[in-house]
C-alpha cells in the first residue's frame, strides 16, 4: 500500500477534555494530505504528537512502517511549523519552511527543490 505515515487509534486527553478519540488515517508516498477542523478540534495536538512533542494516551504513530511513538522528536525526521508566523517572523515563508532541511544539512538543491 505504500503507507509512508500511518495513524492508529490515537486518542489524547487533557484532564476531561477528549481532544482526539480513536483517530485513523494514512499518507502514502507522494501525497499531499491537510487536517482540517474548527478550531480546539485537536489539529495542532495531532501534529504535536506527530512530530514528537507530545505522547498520546492510547494508539500508535507509524512512519515509513516503524513504530515512532515513543522516539524523541529530534529522531523523527519530521518538521513542523508552528501556526504562530511570529516564531521566525525576520524570515519569508521558504526560509521558515527551508529552515529544517538546511539544520539538518541537505545540500541546497535539494532543499529548492522540496520546499518548491
Amino acid at each position: 500500500m505504500n503507507e509512508i505515515l500511518l495513524i492508529k487509534n490515537i486518542s489524547k486527553s487533557f484532564g476531561q477534555n477528549n481532544v482526539l478519540k480513536n483517530i485513523n488515517f494514512s499518507v502514502r508516498k507522494g501525497e499531499i494530505f491537510f487536517i482540517l477542523g474548527p478550531s480546539g478540534c485537536g489539529k495542532t495536538t495531532l501534529l504535536r504528537i506527530i512530530a514528537g512533542f507530545i505522547n498520546p494516551d492510547k494508539g500508535k504513530v507509524i512512519l515509513e512502517n516503524k513504530d515512532i511513538t515513543d522516539l524523541h522528536p529530534s529522531k523523527r525526521k519530521i518538521g513542523m511549523v508552528f501556526q504562530n508566523y511570529a516564531l521566525w517572523p525576520h524570515m519569508t515563508v521558504w526560509q521558515n519552511i527551508a529552515y529544517g532541511l538546511l539544520i539538518r544539512k541537505l545540500e541546497k538543491e535539494i532543499v529548492n527543490k522540496k520546499v518548491e
